[in-house]
This record gives structure tokens, C-alpha cells and sequence, in this order.
């Protein structure tokens, strides 16, 4: 052993050990009856309860939250990863005029805080009669996370061997062939990257879906935890079960696509 890092193993372990504390309470928090809590809130759950997963599925209508926000976060992330990899080809490849601009305009769009632009989008979904519809929050989180994925697909895209591109365009095969069968299927990793933050913003936004959406079979698990934790304050057993529901997922997946992500990352992403 190295004694000289056991100082970073100390600090290594005290930050999981913080970072792993709330998620390990929740656990427990959400098996235990409101009893067991208030005894012993650090204690494992002993026999485990299962009801409040029941209660926020069913009497906090989780079970529609949860299809929303599946219907909604699918729809964005592969809408985005479709537009974010066109535009990024033609910013990175073709030359037209206002090329220059178009690029200083979305520098711009990343400047600009959600709060700032809530109104605004929210008076342009009213005028077209989109508010509570899906696809008004569905349109907002394409025109508010687009530019900042069309840098780093662009990026992505310069890094490669030019001579790929050049190959292809001598054997006859035209812009969209050369975006299409060449350089999208190259371009795996960093669209699994977008693919997945995407989704991670699109299901945890709150903001746009409390503001678009305020039908409740429209509500997504972040609205509902929101309003389920407003009903049941005294109730944290059902709270942490709801907030359970709402992390799931994500937790999930980025387990389940963790090497495509940091492959991503590390090939060019953020060069």
C-alpha cells in the first residue's frame, strides 16, 4: 500500500460516504410505516413495508405521471439527437451564407438563464394555442438545450478523419448519404451523450412543466412529486417512495449506458 495516498482515499471516502448518505436514507425512509421513521430514521426498515410505493403510485396518480414523462423525455432526446447531429454536420462542414452569424446566435442562446426567456415562450405557445399540450414543453426543451448540444456534436465532428468525408464524396454519395451512412454512425458515442442528458433534463425539468402543463393528466413525475409533498408533509415514508419513482429511472439507465457516456465524453466531446 502507498501510504502516500491514504490521505486521498480518506477524502475519496468521507464524499461517497456524503454522497451516498441522503440516497441510502431515502431507501430506508421509503420501506419503513411513518412509526418506524420517527424510532430510528438511520435504521434499516425491519420487516420492510411496501405501501407507500403503492400510495404515491396509485392515490398520487404517479402511474399517469410516469407515462408523461417517458412519452415526453423519449420524444425530446431522440428529437435531439436527430436535429443536434443534422445542424452540427452543417456547421461543421458546409459553407452558406450566415454561417458565422448563425454560430455567434446560438453562443448567444447559451447565455441566455431559462427564467429570463419563461415568458416569452410561454406568450408564443399561448398565441399558437399549444399550453397544455405536450408539445408545447416538448418544443421549449428542443429550443432551449439545442444549441448547447450543437457545440459539442460539432466538436465532435471536426475531430474526425477528414479523409472519411472526402472518401465518400469522391465515390458519388451526396450531403445527406455522406451525414447519413458515414458520419452519424461514427458519431455513436456523442449521440449516446446527448441522448442521455436530454433525458436526464427533460424528466427532472420542473419549471416548463409547471408552467405549460397545469391539467393534471398532463403532469409529469415533477410536477406530481411537488404537489404529492405539498399533500403529505407528514408523511415522509410516501414522499421518499415518490421521489424513489422519480430518480429510477435515470439511475437506472445511466448505469446501464455508463461506458457509452464517458466514451463520449472522452472522444472529442468537449475538445
Amino acid at each position: 500500500m502507498r501510504w502516500g495516498l491514504v490521505p486521498v482515499y480518506i477524502v475519496l471516502f468521507v464524499t461517497s460516504v456524503l454522497m451516498a448518505a441522503p440516497l441510502v436514507l431515502t431507501i430506508f425512509s421509503s420501506l419503513k410505516s411513518p412509526d418506524q421513521f420517527l424510532r430510528a430514521p438511520w435504521v434499516p426498515p425491519s420487516p420492510p413495508v411496501f405501501d407507500n410505493f403503492v400510495s404515491a403510485w396509485y392515490r398520487g396518480r404517479f402511474n399517469v405521471y410516469f407515462k408523461n414523462s417517458v412519452m415526453i423525455s423519449t420524444i425530446d432526446a431522440s428529437l435531439m439527437a436527430l436535429i443536434a447531429t443534422m445542424a452540427a454536420y452543417a456547421l461543421a462542414f458546409l459553407r452558406f451564407p450566415g454561417n458565422r452569424a448563425l454560430l455567434v446566435i446560438l453562443i448567444l442562446g447559451l447565455m441566455a438563464p431559462v427564467t429570463a426567456l419563461i415568458l416569452p415562450l410561454y406568450a408564443v405557445m399561448n398565441s399558437f394555442g399549444l399550453v397544455n399540450t405536450r408539445l408545447a414543453v416538448i418544443a421549449a426543451d428542443l429550443a432551449l438545450a439545442l444549441p448547447f448540444f450543437i457545440f459539442i456534436v460539432r466538436a465532435y465532428f471536426l475531430n474526425l478523419p477528414a479523409e472519411l468525408r472526402d472518401a465518400a464524396k469522391v465515390d458519388g454519395a451526396n450531403e445527406f448519404q455522406v451525414f447519413w451512412n458515414v458520419m452519424f454512425p461514427l458519431a455513436k458515442p456523442i449521440v449516446v451523450v446527448v441522448v442521455l442528458l436530454e433525458f436526464l433534463w427533460s424528466w427532472n425539468d420542473l419549471l416548463l412543466r409547471l408552467v405549460f402543463l397545469t391539467k393534471d393528466p398532463l403532469r409529469t413525475l415533477t410536477v406530481g412529486l411537488l404537489f404529492f409533498q405539498g399533500l403529505h408533509t407528514h408523511d415522509p415514508g410516501g414522499s421518499a417512495a415518490a421521489a424513489l419513482i422519480l430518480a429510477g429511472p435515470v439511475i437506472i439507465l445511466f448505469l446501464l449506458f455508463q461506458r457509452q457516456f464517458i466514451q463520449g465524453l472522452t472522444q472529442g466531446a468537449f475538445k
